[in-house]
């Protein structure tokens, strides 16, 4: 029974005077007695008043909400809650279903007791019940929602009485279950009807079906290739012929929205072959390809520019047979050039989406080649990260060496956030394209040598396995450079060190009769390094000495010594190498000896460890870690020389 106009108001103000007292509370622990005080009222009204009116059950709901909102637990008044969703008043049920978005999850087992209210409103005749089962499927979402419910949803959005505001929520809701459930929604029994909405006049569905749509194509694009020919031709009812209301315009520009999702679709199937279709898109593209200008405006350009992006990414996506492309290239090079920062990382970004899938479009791109270089110096990050990212994926062998000779300048200034990518990329670039594997030694020394602390191990592992694998000649250069470079420097970085240990262990022998590089005067000039290294680079210089001095006897006793002083160490690696090397050297070993200490083999050939590291860090995942390794032991030589 309703009750009277006064005690209703004097209901509604009792609550309007709670939450007023709880903002007047001084303090947290007088908020705090508030709160007790009125959920032991309202528990007390619950268990006494079997006979509550939807009234008050609705107040005390409302009371019980704002308390959960302000952070208090609540354990108790659900099954009130879920008898107003039975209500048939607007204000009761819309308690309900605040309730239902508010308290309840995923999983929940109070689903399942609300999942046939929910349903009964879903088939009602009454569309504001209707909409708020609708909000609530979206709000709460859920594979039991999803199963059950999915039905009647799509039934409730294809039906041809439903009203457009419902049948906006339905679509909405559509794409809510079908995330949940890709089963949900099987193209043999919905795709006609559904992409039937394509049709549609009023914009305002056509959005949330296309974005229904959008969806389905994410995860498969089978049984629903009608709606690339309908997206095409709203997009030229929308573009071309301007049918559009004046309510759905953005800052001149036609639902902006709408014809990015339209976009978008388009390029989830492939170029068209059906001479009208083809004709069509190519007349929408060259429409907003061309009609797209800067203004002073900041919102009406983002609008325009996220519509332009968009036919740009479907030119990109169209390839060949689009018209536009050249256009689209010749717009992306004054983008990067503009001050605009957006529009420049966009710029960027989408060139290097160009040169990977459209490779024919390269040599256009190389004109702009300076803008984007200079595009490394820009203060901004997230532009130089593009940047950078469009330099590697333009590269190709007539313009590495100039690539690298830029990137390699850069790197001096770079900051340590885009160091270790950039590193990774000129190592990947100058091995990859590099017309001599000389000129790759000496951009990979010359990366150890200026960035030490951003090369990661997987580039030294490389340049190991490709010096090994590359022949006597390329041995000698290696051996040469990293003795060279080591005798110019004070402090060298430990992974220099690293790799001047592994070749001149290795391969030290064939600089060995050259004036000033003796092999006693390799030991000295590694040994210099030696007190001051860590731990692991001097287990592998330990491994340095003893290859040196199994091959020239002459500095034997020197690393015998050296050997003696190191098998007392604090480090158990150094240690235990040392002592290893100490029992090896017995003459009952001699054979043993031999075999250990030979030169390593070729490494077998794989894709390369730089490149998985690249990878896995753009995935944001560490980076595989080598699978081969030669162990640290006295049946080994050389430990980090490992390498997958």
């Amino acid at each position: 029974q309703k009750p009277p106009p006064l005690a209703a108001a004097m209901a509604m103000r009792g609550l309007t005077v709670f939450i007023s007292d709880l903002r007047n509370c001084s303090s947290k622990e007088q908020e705090e007695k508030r709160v007790e005080k009125e959920m032991a009222h309202i528990r007390s009204k619950f268990t006494s008043d079997s006979n509550m009116n939807g009234y008050n059950r609705k107040k005390y709901v409302w009371k019980i909400l704002y308390m959960y909102m302000l952070g208090y637990e609540v354990d108790f008044g659900h099954m009130e809650a879920v008898n107003l969703l039975s209500s048939q008043k607007y204000s009761e049920k819309s308690v309900g279903y605040a309730w239902c978005a508010l308290m309840l999850r995923e999983g929940d087992e109070l689903l399942r007791l609300i999942i046939n209210s929910i349903r009964v409103d879903l088939i009602s005749r009454n569309d504001n019940a209707v909409c708020l089962a609708l909000n609530s499927i979206c709000n709460v979402g859920g594979k039991e929602f999803a199963e059950t419910l999915s039905n009647d949803v799509l039934k409730l959005l294809t039906h041809n009485i439903t009203k457009t505001y419902v049948r906006k929520k339905a679509a909405l809701t559509a794409l809510r279950l079908f995330r949940k459930s890709n089963d949900t929604l099987p193209a043999e029994q919905w795709a006609d009807r559904i992409l039937a909405l394509l049709d549609e006049k009023n914009i305002g569905v056509l959005t949330s079906v296309t974005s229904l749509v959008l969806g389905v194509l994410a995860v498969d694009s089978a049984g629903w290739e009608a709606a690339a020919p309908k997206a095409a031709r709203t997009l030229t009812r929308l573009v071309l012929n301007k049918d559009y209301s004046n309510d759905y315009l953005y800052y001149g520009i036609p639902t902006p929205w709408l014809q990015i999702k339209l976009l978008k679709v388009l390029q989830h199937f492939p170029p068209p072959e059906e001479h009208a279709l083809k004709l069509r898109v190519s007349e929408v593209l060259q429409r907003i390809v061309s009609g797209t200008e800067v203004t002073k405006n900041v919102n009406k350009n983002n609008a325009t520019h996220a519509v332009l992006f968009e036919a740009i990414n479907l030119s990109i996506h169209l390839g060949q047979s689009s018209e536009t492309l050249p256009q689209c290239i010749n717009l992306l090079g004054r983008f990067i050039s503009i001050r605009e920062a957006n529009i420049r990382y966009l710029g960027l970004d989408t060139m290097a989406r160009l040169s990977q899938e459209q490779p024919h479009t390269l040599d256009d791109l190389k004109k702009h080649q300076s803008t984007i270089l200079f595009s490394l110096k820009d203060p901004d990050i997230s532009i130089r990260r593009r940047a950078l990212d469009l330099v590697y994926a333009m590269c190709d062998t007539a313009t590495v060496k100039e690539t690298v000779s830029e990137l390699l300048n850069y790197l001096d200034n770079a900051d340590d956030h885009i160091k270790e990518e950039l590193v990774l990329k000129i190592a990947i670039l100058s091995e990859r394209f590099a017309s001599d594997n000389s000129w790759y030694v000496d951009v990979v020394l010359q990366l150890v040598r200026s960035a030490g602390d951003q090369v990661a191990d997987e580039v030294w592992y490389r340049i190991v396995q490709i010096v090994t694998n590359q022949g006597e000649d390329l041995q000698r250069y290696a051996a040469q450079g990293v003795w060279t470079i080591l005798n110019a420097e004070v402090l060298p970085h430990k992974n220099l060190v690293k790799v001047a240990g592994y070749v001149l262990g290795e391969f030290g022998h064939t600089i060995a009769e050259s004036p000033g590089s003796s092999p006693s005067e390799q030991i000295t000039l590694l040994h210099k390094h030696f007190r001051n290294a860590d731990p692991d680079v001097r287990a592998l210089l330990l491994n340095t000495y003893v290859k040196i001095a199994h091959t020239y006897a002459e500095v034997a006793q020197m690393v015998s010594e050296v050997m003696q002083q190191h098998s007392a160490a604090m480090d158990q690696e150094v240690q235990q190498r040392a002592a290893e090397y100490i029992s090896l050297s017995a003459p009952s070993l001699a054979s043993i000896k031999g075999t250990v200490l030979e030169m390593m083999p070729h490494f077998t050939e794989r894709e390369s460890i730089v490149s998985k590291a690249l990878a896995s860090k753009s995935k944001g995942d560490d980076p595989e870690a080598p699978t081969r390794r030669v162990e640290p032991r006295a049946e080994a030589a050389h430990a980090e020389a490992a390498a997958p």
